[in-house]
């Protein structure tokens, strides 16, 4: 897998195209109402990210309502390992994921997904909300808080990125909740993003994303297969058994309940998304002013920002505004 530097001007850049997508979805945000559909809402956030500047996309937007943000009775594209149960990448290339024609209604879950780029300079994103007033869904969003730090170590620490996947899957289920992200391509809980190859020629669409988007993974997926590489993925799954590359990566723990019989319309998931930069001697995120976030420090207005990090070495070093 390639290594990827950035400088202090360049990190900037990928922090305002995350910050854009951000705002992109907040925007869709105030203009739902019941009735609209998964489909319109996946539109809009098209055309959100387009109107703050957005020219390209690492992956179109996804919009998913009720239990459908919990992935209920979804199949993982793109899993090899998997097809003889009916998982692999043909005929279910994510056809689940995409937007639908299911309708808001008051109290479901929401989550909004989208992947902008600006000169070729990609983030990811995910927002998760709920329509009107449901605790146990807010319940839910403060339990992902946890995850944001245990990762963080996690890679400041050196473990292989299949440990940390473990780690999390256990804290989810010792939680008692359902591992949904283990539901996406290659059950990911994160992966690689950077400057699509291309990003000024016209993309098309395949299941929500542009040709430049394969184009930027796909060879760093097959390299990963070779015998004689060092078997580094822009995947981050279950048995990626290597630690972090330098460059950035779009992180997505996404957990939720999956209910049955009369209660299965219940279920839900939540989720956030944002980009973990990874240098040869630190980690930190790219950006600490995000809806999320800002949310959990509402919820504890006396914990204060750490303004360091210790580096891979143990050293502690300032991590950058």
């Amino acid at each position: 897998m390639s290594r990827e530097t950035y400088s202090a001007s360049e990190l900037a850049a990928y922090r305002q195209v995350q910050a854009l997508a951000y705002r992109a979805v907040e925007s869709v945000r105030k203009t739902l109402s019941p009735g609209i559909t998964e489909k319109e809402a996946a539109k809009r956030i098209d055309a959100a990210i387009r109107e703050e500047g957005g020219s390209s996309f690492f992956h179109y937007g996804f919009a998913w309502f009720g239990d459908r943000t919990a992935f209920r009775g979804f199949k993982r594209p793109l899993s090899f390992r998997h097809l003889g149960k009916g998982e692999g990448v043909l005929p279910h290339f994510g056809g689940d994921f995409q937007p639908s024609r299911r309708r808001l209604e008051e109290g479901m879950a929401v989550i909004l997904d989208v992947a902008p780029s600006f000169e070729g300079r990609s983030a990811d994103i995910g927002y998760s909300f709920c329509f009107g007033r449901n605790e146990e869904h807010e319940k839910a969003m403060a339990s992902l808080e946890i995850y944001r730090e245990s990762i963080l170590k996690g890679v400041l620490a050196e473990r292989t990125l299949g440990e940390i996947y473990r780690e999390v899957d256990d804290r989810i289920r010792d939680a008692g909740y359902v591992n949904c992200h283990a539901v996406y391509p290659e059950g990911v809980l994160g992966h690689k993003v950077g400057k699509l190859p291309a990003y000024n020629l016209p993309g098309g669409r395949f299941y929500g994303f542009p040709l430049q988007t394969f184009v930027y993974l796909l060879p760093q997926m097959a390299a990963a297969r070779l015998p004689w590489n060092s078997k580094h993925s822009p995947l981050w799954g279950e048995r990626s058994e290597f630690r972090a590359e330098p460059g950035l990566w779009a992180v997505e723990p996404h957990i939720g309940k999956i209910y049955s019989g009369r209660n299965a319309a219940s279920s839900f998931g939540v989720k956030w998304e944002e980009i973990l930069v990874v240098t040869d001697s630190t980690a930190y995120w790219l950006d600490e002013d995000l809806p999320h976030v800002r949310g959990w420090k509402k919820d504890h207005p006396s914990k204060k920002e750490s303004k360091t990090q210790k580096s891979k070495s143990g050293k502690k070093i300032k991590v950058p505004a």
